[in-house]
């Protein structure tokens, strides 16, 4: 029996989330029931971390181990024939025995996206929240620069996991906005990357963002709120959509 780790993409939309649950499509279900296909037998997958309903990935890492006779550099190919279009295996590679994707984790990078119009446009609404003026990009920076470094997230996450601390380090973090071009509005891109992240903490440091940009919250209160202080920011999550898991690293 092998360790494998596998990298995966996938269109969150019509999923409820990563996490196998019954009688419902999951990530999880449909990489596990493909890859059952080839090995005979079940086989149960541990990603880095579970994304939400809604929620996409573009660089999401799982390990899962088994015996199966397709080689490793042919087994995203092979999946592919198996899974559904939303979901698409990059790369597969032999691990270590006792490799985990979850606890060996080192960085991941999220990215929140934000398009800029007057009206919906089906090709970003899948995958972007509108807002319909752009938001103030210094004021941004400013408080991206604020989440950068080791804080007490205790504001920004939601019950729901086992984490034993809220403390968490975020390596760098930026807000950015491209201007439009051709048909494409105004895009902005909060990106983060950090030593791991508590339930929903990213979309609601992006739902805090766009409080600021609404002029619905101060960068004092944001920074209070990262200091720890509670009150001072509403813990409302940006919508799934515009979330999307870039990366997952590894030493």
């Amino acid at each position: 029996m092998k360790t494998y780790l596998l990298t995966l993409s996938y269109d969150g939309t019509d999923f409820h989330g990563w996490q196998r649950q019954n009688d419902l499509p999951t990530v999880q279900k449909a990489v596990e029931d493909a890859l059952a296909e080839f090995a005979g037998e079940p086989v149960v997958v541990t990603a880095s971390g579970r994304t939400d309903e809604g929620v996409h990935a573009l660089g999401q890492t799982a390990s899962f181990c088994c015996s199966l006779a397709v080689p490793a550099n042919k087994l995203a190919a092979a999946l592919n024939t198996r899974l559904p279009r939303s979901v698409r295996a990059v790369s597969c590679i032999e691990a270590q025995d006792g490799f985990c994707a979850r606890k060996s984790a080192k960085r991941k990078t999220y990215v929140y996206r934000i398009y800029v119009s007057s009206r919906s446009l089906p090709h970003l609404e899948r995958y972007a929240l509108r807002l319909d003026s752009a938001p103030n990009l210094e004021l941004m920076k400013k408080a991206a620069a604020l989440i950068e470094g080791t804080h007490d997230f205790k504001e920004f996450y939601c019950l729901g996991s086992s984490a034993k601390t809220t403390v968490r380090t975020v390596y760098s973090c930026s807000f950015e906005q491209f201007e439009p071009c051709g048909i494409t509005p105004a895009i902005c891109e909060f990106k983060i990357c950090g030593n791991g992240f508590l339930y929903k903490m990213v979309r609601l440091l992006a739902g805090a963002l766009i409080s600021l940009a609404c002029g619905k919250l101060t960068l004092e209160d944001f920074a209070a709120a990262l200091g720890g202080e509670s009150g001072k920011v509403k813990k409302v999550p940006a919508e799934a959509k515009g979330l999307t898991l870039a990366s997952v690293e590894y030493e």
